[in-house]
């Protein structure tokens, strides 16, 4: 029996309870993700924290869409204070008498499947210090799924203030997948080439989401990948390379060529490598092998990754991640002591 003056839950007005139903229906699941959320940041704080390190590797970039965070970290994975894969800072000024070297590219020179220091460009570091002196740095600016335009972009910001001896260019694998992120933007790629324009890319990338950057359950959800059909690892029938894509990375390579150029540097173009055999690889590679011949035009150094792969008298497959694409950390070894051995240390070396 209800006492008089009481209020109950049958007799509450209407708004009050759809009030209370919105706050369970809505409220609680909230205030769980955020929990999960707080307690994700926790753990990956106390297991992977680096003093003076953020987690996160992207943050917001009105240019690029996304650009890797300065001094960030994640699970396997480490930014310096311009943003590099590096655990070293960039040292400023530049020792007198180092070596300084850039290395652009997508995920493959990035190496997201490898530690920080088992990626091919801080292993090309070891390689260089043996001659070049403890100062002497190798910086990677690979970033995942960028194209040539996106390097270019950042090579904009970044030689005229680092001043490097030398720049790496090791890119071509993402020149489809940028083609097809700029349609999904409403650009024609095949139009703007023929309007003469170049180095366009896309800003809707994975990253330039504002939930991936920082939720994370959504990249915990993505990286576990549950509903994703299994890859094929079968060859992709032969298609003909697009012009347009092709055009437009050959045209963007020359100026990337003449930047470096610009900023006192020296360029060296490495052909990427791969396992032809698997998926794409083949069709995709083919932009940097195209991309040789302009960069021979224009007299610039040029060594083939494949070669790599070629000498190894092991299994092949050891060389690589299951991509075919992305090399494994002895793979990565064995590129970092090749770009030494065939061009590095002659571009750097006093005669």
């Amino acid at each position: 029996m209800t006492q008089p003056g009481k209020t109950t839950a049958a007799n509450l007005p209407i708004w009050k309870k759809v009030l209370f139903s919105l706050i369970l229906l809505v409220g609680l699941p909230v205030a769980a993700i955020l929990a999960i959320e707080g307690v994700g940041y926790a753990v990956m704080h106390f297991k992977y924290g680096v003093p003076g390190k953020s987690y996160g590797l992207w943050t917001y970039d009105p240019e690029l869409g996304a650009i890797h965070s300065r001094n960030g970290y994640n699970s396997n994975s480490q930014t310096n204070n311009y943003g590099f894969r590096n655990k070293e800072d960039v040292f400023e000024p530049k020792p007198p008498g180092s070596i300084r070297v850039i290395a652009y590219g997508g995920s493959t020179t990035f190496c997201y499947n490898l530690e920080t220091d088992q990626a091919w460009p801080i292993r090309l570091q070891e390689e260089l210090r043996k001659y070049a002196g403890p100062k002497s740095q190798v910086l990677n600016a690979g970033a995942i799924v960028w194209s040539i335009g996106q390097e270019v972009a950042r090579a904009k910001r970044d030689l005229p203030k680092l001043k490097p001896d030398v720049v790496i260019i090791y890119s071509g694998l993402n020149e489809e997948a940028n083609a097809g992120h700029l349609q999904q933007e409403g650009i024609s790629l095949k139009e703007a080439v023929a309007q003469g324009k170049h180095g366009l890319f896309a800003t809707n990338l994975d990253q330039s989401r504002w939930l991936k950057r920082n939720s994370l359950i959504v990249r915990y959800l993505e990286y576990l990948n549950l509903f994703a059909p299994t890859p094929d690892p079968s060859p992709v029938p032969e298609y003909p390379i697009v012009p347009e894509i092709r055009e437009n990375f050959n045209r963007t390579l020359r100026e990337f060529i003449e930047l470096i150029r610009q900023n006192n540097a020296k360029p060296l173009y490495v052909i990427m490598g791969g396992l032809h055999e698997i998926g794409q690889n083949r069709l995709l590679l083919r932009y940097s092998r195209e991309g040789a011949a302009v960069a021979r035009e224009m007299g610039v150094p040029v060594i083939d990754s494949n070669d790599v792969v070629r000498d190894y008298k092991g299994n092949k497959a050891d060389l690589f991640a299951p991509t075919g694409a992305h090399w494994s950390a002895l793979g990565a070894e064995l590129l970092a002591k090749f770009i030494d051995e065939q061009a590095l240390k002659a571009m750097v070396k006093p005669n």
